[in-house]
């Protein structure tokens, strides 16, 4: 796995911190990372910081092969290693070990390359108030390391370019312009094979999620269940045939699921192992796309059992899918008319930031207006597809935390992207798709905040009341 830096810009633009869960790390300034994970053959994580390769630095980690086996046949520890197999088979999780991972963007879910700032601590929890000043990499690495004894931890600096990415089976990219992010998507999408880019980032008390893990991914397991059976009570020879199960438990089928049955006494055609597909499924019945008019008479007896079929899923590139995104992955369904609104404001932060080289003042109304104005500019573009109605409110609250990258949703965040790198490296499980957008203007204080309170005092509030007795 590699991490990376900032992605692109290498002034104090993309400089403040974020979250460091599971393998993320935080973001840097001016740095890009890259490279070298899979010089050594294994399992790596690289962290880095711009993607323009100033100041940048890479931190690559191999995974153990005395702990984790290898793609060769290595036995794994069980015991170590129990839980993930209950869910996991050992192919599977050998396909984990072997896997190289990019990720790119040290900031909140990374960790970032240049040195420390005040603004970091309230993202990464890596970081203290006497790493401040410090490298952001060297300050991380004794801490990443104490986080797994199995994983090497040793620096690297390079400039990550498009061809480094085909040493990678994913690349995550945490904090990077949409222009370059387009750029570097374009080569992973058309590369032969694919390699997965997900695309992450957290503004304040918003966050964003865009995945493409190339035109044509096979998912071998939507959901990770045990196939679904039924115990058999009869079946007619008709065309088509009717199958109706014991009423005991309700059965899980649904149209077009394919089944094979075994143990039918009587019909015996059906014990052939072959798959047949279902239709007009019911709580007790359903009908096979069969005839069985020909077949034997049933008896008695019969299980049928659900085959799982592999999912095909098509994803859109970048540049496509922001034009045009499809459905977006809900988390609250009494904001289902959020996510629109919100792709247009990271599309506009990120137009905000190209064009001014710097985040929206916290407080300031006059860049929330301008970035207000940038997302309906945006918005009127395009065309039949535009949001009949902007927010502005929510877009202000948008603009003033937009510099901010607070933990909690770095961690979320940070937790869902290391599933979807999972879920790609595995096949197995349902992975996002495509883009997935979250909020949470619940947690902003109902009172008008003063602007002198966006700074960062860490630990202002909280001392004030007991400093004036007041608690």
């Amino acid at each position: 796995m590699v991490i990376e830096a900032d992605s692109e810009h290498s002034s104090n633009i993309y400089h403040n911190g974020a979250s460091a869960s599971s393998f993320k790390k935080r973001r840097t300034i001016t740095t890009v990372i890259d490279e070298s994970t899979t010089k050594n053959g294994g399992n790596g994580v690289i962290i880095g910081g711009n993607v323009d390769g100033s100041n940048s630095r890479v931190v690559e980690s191999s995974l153990s092969t005395l702990t984790l086996g290898d793609a060769d046949g290595a036995e794994i520890d069980e015991d170590l290693h129990s839980r993930q197999l209950a869910v996991y088979d050992r192919e599977t999780m050998r396909r984990l070990f072997a896997s190289n991972i990019l990720i790119s963007g040290m900031q909140g879910l990374g960790a970032e390359i240049g040195a420390v700032e005040l603004w970091d601590l309230s993202s990464n929890f890596v970081f203290s108030e006497s790493d401040v000043g410090k490298n952001r990499a060297l300050s991380s690495v004794q801490k990443l390391q104490e986080l797994n004894n199995a994983v090497t931890i040793s620096t690297l600096t390079t400039k990550l370019t498009k061809e480094q990415l085909s040493d990678f089976q994913v690349v995550v990219f945490t904090d990077i312009s949409f222009e370059k992010a387009i750029e570097f998507n374009d080569y992973c999408h058309t590369h032969q094979p694919p390699i997965s880019f997900i695309k992450a980032e957290v503004r304040g008390l918003f966050g964003s999620i865009f995945c493409d893990f190339g035109p044509e991914f096979t998912v071998v397991d939507v959901d990770g269940e045990d196939p679904h059976t039924g115990i058999i009570a009869s079946i007619s020879n008709h065309n088509p045939a009717l199958v109706s199960c014991v009423d005991d438990e309700r059965l899980e089928f649904q149209d077009g699921d394919l089944v094979v049955f075994s143990e039918v006494h009587g019909m015996t055609e059906l014990n052939d192992g072959k798959p047949r597909k279902i239709k007009s499924a019911k709580p007790y019945s359903f009908t096979l796309e069969e005839d069985a008019t020909d077949f034997g008479t049933y008896i008695k007896g019969g299980i049928v059992t659900q085959v799982k079929q592999p999912k095909v899923l098509k994803f859109k590139p970048l540049r496509d899918a922001l034009k045009d995104p499809g459905d977006y992955l809900l988390s609250d369904f009494s904001k289902f008319d959020r996510p629109p609104l919100l792709h247009l404001a990271f599309q506009a932060l990120d137009k905000f930031v190209s064009v001014l080289e710097r985040f929206p003042v916290a407080g300031s109304e006059e860049d929330a207006n301008k970035l207000i104005s940038i997302a309906s500019n945006i918005n009127e573009s395009l065309g039949d597809q535009r949001s009949e109605e902007i927010n502005p409110k929510l877009l202000r609250y948008f603009a003033f935390g937009s510099r901010a990258v607070l933990n909690p949703m770095a961690a979320m965040f940070g937790g869902i992207v290391g599933q979807e790198v999972v879920k790609t490296c595995s096949g197995k499980f349902h992975p996002l798709f495509q883009f997935f957008y979250f909020d949470s203007v619940e947690s902003l204080p109902i009172e008008p905040v003063d602007p002198s309170d966006f700074r960062p005092n860490f630990g202002v509030w909280f001392q004030a009341p007991k400093e004036t007795g007041r608690c």
